[in-house]
This record gives structure tokens, C-alpha cells and sequence, in this order.
């Protein structure tokens, strides 16, 4: 169960780093920094409050924390 939950957590990352990396191209400004924002709101909520980076424009790495 804790395998689907990492896919799907990475296909959902995957999909909105897509839709933030088209939206980079077209904001500017206050509306640039308001979907950078979004897109952090997004992978916290993903990767459930842990650790992450955006290795990319669309690649979400979620951080385990070890015990």
C-alpha cells in the first residue's frame, strides 16, 4: 500500500510540475512569484510536510526523514 501511495504522490508531482513549468512561461511578476508559491503549497501537501526540492522544472524529490 505504501508503494501506490509514493507512485501516485509522484505522478501528482509530476502533473503539477508540468502545469507550474507552462505557467513560468506566461506569468511575470507578482503572478510569477504567486504560482512558485502554488507550486510549494503543492509539494508539501505531496510529499506530506517532508522535506523537498524541485530537481527541476518538473521533478518533485520527496526527502524521507530517517528514524
Amino acid at each position: 500500500m505504501k508503494d501506490a501511495t509514493w507512485l501516485i504522490a509522484a505522478v501528482l508531482a509530476l502533473g503539477l510540475g508540468a502545469v507550474a513549468a507552462h505557467e513560468d512561461d506566461t506569468l511575470q511578476g507578482d503572478e510569477l512569484q504567486q504560482a512558485q508559491h502554488s507550486r510549494d503549497f503543492a509539494a508539501r501537501k505531496v510529499c506530506q510536510g517532508q522535506a523537498f526540492e524541485w530537481a527541476d522544472d518538473k521533478t518533485l524529490v520527496c526527502y524521507r526523514e530517517r528514524p
